[in-house]
């Protein structure tokens, strides 16, 4: 499928054709694009909102499932076995994670590192609901959203009753999931709490997880502003089977490659948030402190290491905005800087033909932003511009190889939408951008002398135009999009090192519905095309010109089904595909691509006064499938980590 914006724009309003006698309905109110709370604003340009009744209803367990099944983002196999699924946006493959934001209450918790976010940490039950702005955030957020920004906001507790909830599940594979949490609150105050404590042996041998979560926040504020004191504390400890042969996935999927392997993390975040209005004029101040200390253990025929590494970071954000009318234009200007700076530190041991390391690093990040949004209310048109500058001083000293390398990048994001109101409930919109990311420490690593710089940021130029309709119970949304990337940052496996690819180009559309059928019978659906592609270059000496980047499903669609069978009674099912990709490490494309897999989830859901009690069945098929594999540099045969095969599991919950 060629994919370009002339001839598809054309086809955009019969992609979302639909009664235009239906009326439009209001929407939640989103604070990503703002970074404000306090202030009623109208919604960012192309956002979607998963509200905490729909993360209720749906058949997902985890944070990573909600992003997954209802927000339509693609998540791959966590290697580590606990729940913090690698997300990507738009499609980027294995660096999904360092293109794909996450905030948690508008505060970045997307690691420095080649990890993904700790989502996991987060209850299901302390959120409000989650905001996904796909390919938009830079300006307000500076680097690593270049895939889009995912805001996971947490229910404010001001003048809530007492109430709270107490749950278990139950189910395969050894599986125990206790939380718990309450609210309260007065006219001037507000407290949450919530714990969770997981266990599972999971799928594959040597693979079981153990985690232990806690968090809270005390909140003290009225309608024109608050003050927010919030911590959250969590504990993971989890066994490492290793990848599987293609040999070893037909005699034995669950065995482990590395019996003996481990990883276990424990991280601390406390933050203190703040807005308060003066007429017209908010002013608003995040200051947060995330420390993180880990443990690997690694085993294999060349030897073994043991790495300890200690994280600590402290940001600072003040800001301002200002709301007022002109006549028939309602104006919004947002003005605010980002301060951040990111210790790390690596002591690995090693035996063998392993290599150790000695290693430490910093990052320091200044930014200033600023974004001016204007709204004409007699015409319906919306015009929002912004743009960013940023200095990133990044520092790495490795005393084994040995290394000192010391890098000042001045980097710069800009954003230009404009949104139309068309009547009937439609309206159009487009957008074009610049956005960056700097390389985290681990894709900076060196292993061998003579080490290289520090690799450059990478850049992308991004548009995209689209269309949208809301009626009542009814949407449909359709967008087109397309990013031209320079030194995007990638691992090379003949050298154990990451690089700056040449030019590649992502690019594709975005049709999402959601349509309630008859009363009880609710649908949504999403569908995505992505082409990830070389636009000129070579890779270990070959021309990839045109060549597909691995990792990136040309093909992905999702359908949920609820069924309110009764009063007290629902049913949710959930469908997804995931087409063909290359493997990991085919910058060349000379193998096979991944076979595409299909994976239903079904929940069924009965409440008897506070109670509700849960069956639920994850691959209802049985499907045999993988959602990672790397082929060998001879191309001959791959490695790949297994999913889980059918699995069931029992809950219930009491809500007081």
């Amino acid at each position: 499928m060629n994919i370009r914006f002339k001839p598809l724009a054309a086809l955009l309003p019969v992609l979302v054709i639909t009664p235009a006698t239906a009326t439009q309905n209001l929407e939640p109110v989103v604070v990503t694009a703002t970074r404000f709370e306090s202030n009623q604003q109208d919604n960012p340009i192309a956002a979607q909102v998963i509200t905490a009744e729909e993360i209720r209803n749906s058949a997902a367990t985890t944070v990573g499932e909600v992003l997954s099944k209802l927000g339509g983002v693609q998540t791959r196999i966590n290697f580590v076995g606990t729940p913090d699924a690698p997300l990507d946006l738009r499609g980027f493959g294995m660096t999904g994670d360092q293109n794909t934001l996450v905030l948690l209450d508008g505060q970045r918790i997307s690691e420095n590192e080649l990890i993904s976010a700790r989502i996991s940490a987060i209850p299901l039950d302390s959120i409000e609901r989650i905001e996904i702005l796909r390919g938009s955030g830079a300006v307000l957020y500076g680097s690593g959203a270049t895939g889009g920004t995912i805001n996971i906001i947490t229910r404010s507790t001001l003048g809530a009753p007492l109430s709270g909830n107490v749950s278990t599940r139950f189910g395969s594979h050894d599986l125990s999931d206790l939380r718990g949490g309450f609210r309260a609150g007065g006219e001037l105050w507000g407290l949450r709490l919530n714990a969770q404590r997981v266990r599972t042996d999971n799928y594959r041998d040597n693979n079981r997880s153990e985690l232990d979560t806690a968090s809270g926040e005390l909140r003290f504020g009225d309608r024109n502003g608050f003050v927010a004191l919030a911590f959250s504390a969590d504990d993971q400890n989890s066994r490492l089977p290793g990848a599987r042969t293609e040999a070893q996935l037909r005699s034995d999927r669950r065995g482990a490659t590395t019996p003996a392997d481990y990883f276990d993390s424990r991280s601390q975040r406390f933050s203190l948030r703040g807005e308060r209005r003066f007429g017209e004029l908010t002013l608003a101040l995040d200051l947060a402190r995330r420390d993180k200390n880990a443990e690997m253990f690694n085993k294999s025929t060349w030897g073994s290491t043991l790495a300890k590494t200690d994280v600590g970071v402290t940001t600072i954000s003040p800001r301002l905005l200002w709301q007022t009318r002109l006549d028939k234009i309602l104006y919004n200007l947002t003005a605010g800087a980002d301060w951040s700076h990111w210790s790390y530190g690596n002591d690995t041991a090693a035996t063998g033909l392993m290599s150790a390391l000695d290693e430490t690093g910093k990052q320091k990040n200044r930014a200033f932003y600023l974004r001016n949004d204007l709204h004409i209310t007699t015409t319906g048109t919306r015009i929002s511009l912004g743009g960013r500058e940023e200095s990133v001083h990044q520092t790495q000293h490795e005393r084994l190889v040995p290394r000192d390398a010391s890098e000042r990048h001045n980097l710069s994001a800009y954003e230009l939408s404009l949104q139309q109101e068309l009547g009937g409930g439609f309206s159009a919109y487009g957008r074009i951008g610049r956005s960056f990311r700097v390389a985290n420490i681990d894709e900076n690593r060196c292993w061998f002398a003579p080490c290289a710089n520090l690799l450059k940021p990478q850049r992308s130029l991004d548009r995209e135009i689209g269309a949208r309709w809301q009626g009542t119970g009814t949407s449909f949304g359709a967008s087109l999009f397309e990013m031209d990337i320079s030194n995007e940052i990638h691992y090379f496996a003949p050298t154990f090192s990451n690089i700056n690819l040449s030019p590649t180009r992502h690019r594709g559309v975005e049709l999402e519905g959601r349509l309630q059928l008859v009363a009880g019978l609710d649908l949504a659906a999403r569908y995505t095309h992505t082409q990830a592609q070389f636009r000129e270059g070579s890779y270990g000496g070959v021309d990839v010109t045109g060549n597909e980047v691995p990792m990136v499903p040309k093909h992905r669609a999702s359908l949920n089904i609820g069924w309110q069978v009764l009063a007290s009674t629902r049913l949710g099912f959930n469908l997804s595909y995931t087409g063909a990709q290359r493997y990991d490490n085919d910058q060349p494309n000379r193998f096979r691509k991944m076979p595409d897999y299909t994976v239903a989830d079904i929940k069924l859901a009965q409440d008897i006064s506070n109670w509700r009690l849960s069956l639920g069945i994850n691959n209802l098929f049985d499907r045999k499938f993988y959602s990672y594999g790397i082929v060998n540099g001879t191309f001959t045969s791959f490695n790949a980590y297994p999913e889980d095969r059918r699995n069931a599991y029992l809950s219930a919950e009491y809500r007081f």
